[in-house]
C-alpha cells in the first residue's frame, strides 16, 4: 500500500447527478443485523494460513490468509470493472507534536475518477481546503483559503500522475491505492501477514473485515459483503512512527457509472486566484508531505 465556500468537487458532482437519484444497492441503509444470525459462509469458516518462507534470511516469513486475499482481490477486480465512479471519504487521523498530546483531526474528501486518465478530488476540513483535477494532460492544485493555483504537465494515465507525484514531489495523496488500474497489487505490495477477522459493520453495512501488515505499516479494511464489494472503512497504522499515529478513512455516497462528465475534469482559475510555482503548492496537496 503506497498510502501514506461549496465545495468544488460537491457541487460538480450535484450538478452531475452524483449528489441525487438512486444510490447503488450496496448504499442502501441495511435492517438491524441480528449477529446470532448472520448466515455462516465459506469465507467466515476457519481456513489455515499460508506460511511462505523466506530464502532471505533477514526477510520475515510471510503468513498468509487466504480469504483475506480472496476479498481484496475481488474488490479490487469490481472496482477495476466500473470504469467511472465518485465517492466520498469522511477521513479521522491523529497529529502527534513533539511533546504535546495527540490531538484527533477531520478531513472529507470527495474523489471523481474516468479511467484511465481523468480525476477530480476536493478536500476540506481541519488541515486543508484544496482541490486538484487532472485530465490526462495537466494536473492542478487549486489553494481556495489562499486563491492559489499550480499547474503540473503530466501526461498519461491517473497510474503515471499518482507515481510521479510519489517518485518526483514525495507526495502520497490518501487513498490513491484504490485509484489506481490494479488496486489488487498495489494494496498487497509487500505484506508479511494478512488475516480475515469475520463479518462486522463499517459505516451502517455488513463487511468482510480484513487485516494486513507490511514493513512500515499495519492497516485494515472493511469491504461490503454484498453483492458490490465496495470499500466502507480503511484503518492504517504508522507503527514506524513515534506514537503510532493512526488514520481512518470511512466511505460512503459511491456512484458507480458508464461515465463522467468532462467538466467535472476541467479546471477554470476562479476570479481573482492567482497561479503560483508549484513547488509551493505540491508539498500542501490533500493528505500530501509536508
Amino acid at each position: 500500500m503506497r498510502l501514506q465556500s461549496a465545495l468544488v468537487v460537491a457541487a460538480l458532482l450535484i450538478v452531475s447527478g452524483f449528489g441525487c437519484g438512486r444510490a447503488p444497492e450496496g448504499d442502501s441503509t441495511p435492517a438491524p443485523i441480528d449477529s446470532e444470525n448472520v448466515p455462516a459462509s465459506d469465507a467466515s469458516r476457519p481456513a489455515a494460513p499460508i506460511i511462505q518462507t523466506s530464502a532471505d534470511a533477514d526477510a520475515p516469513n510471510r503468513i498468509l490468509d487466504p480469504r483475506a486475499d480472496d476479498v481484496v482481490r475481488a474488490m479490487a477486480a469490481f472496482l477495476v470493472k466500473n470504469k467511472a465512479f465518485a465517492f466520498e471519504a469522511e477521513e479521522r487521523f491523529d497529529e502527534i507534536p513533539s511533546g504535546q498530546p495527540r490531538t484527533l483531526l477531520t478531513n472529507v474528501r470527495r474523489v471523481a475518477v474516468q479511467r484511465p486518465n481523468k480525476l477530480a478530488a476536493d478536500a476540506e476540513g481541519d488541515t486543508l481546503s484544496r482541490s486538484v483535477w487532472f485530465d490526462g494532460q495537466t494536473f492542478f492544485i487549486f489553494d481556495r483559503t489562499q486563491n492559489v493555483y499550480a499547474g503540473i504537465p503530466m501526461s498519461g494515465s491517473i497510474d503515471a500522475a499518482l507515481d510521479t507525484l510519489a517518485d518526483k514531489y514525495g507526495v502520497s495523496v490518501p487513498l490513491a491505492d484504490l485509484l489506481y488500474n490494479d488496486p489488487y497489487t498495489v494494496l498487497t505490495e509487500d505484506v508479511t501477514y494478512s488475516r480475515y477477522l469475520g463479518l462486522h459493520l463499517a459505516a451502517g453495512v455488513l463487511c468482510h473485515h480484513l487485516v494486513f501488515s507490511q514493513p512500515t505499516i499495519e492497516w485494515q479494511i472493511w469491504i461490503d459483503a454484498g453483492d458490490q464489494p465496495l470499500v466502507r472503512q480503511l484503518a492504517i497504522s504508522y507503527v514506524r512512527e513515534p506514537g503510532e499515529p493512526q488514520y481512518v478513512a470511512t466511505l460512503s455516497k459511491w456512484r458507480l457509472l458508464p461515465s463522467l462528465p468532462d467538466d467535472l475534469f476541467r479546471f477554470e482559475p476562479p476570479e481573482g486566484a492567482q497561479r503560483v510555482d508549484a513547488q509551493s503548492l505540491v508539498p500542501q496537496l490533500p493528505g500530501g508531505s509536508e
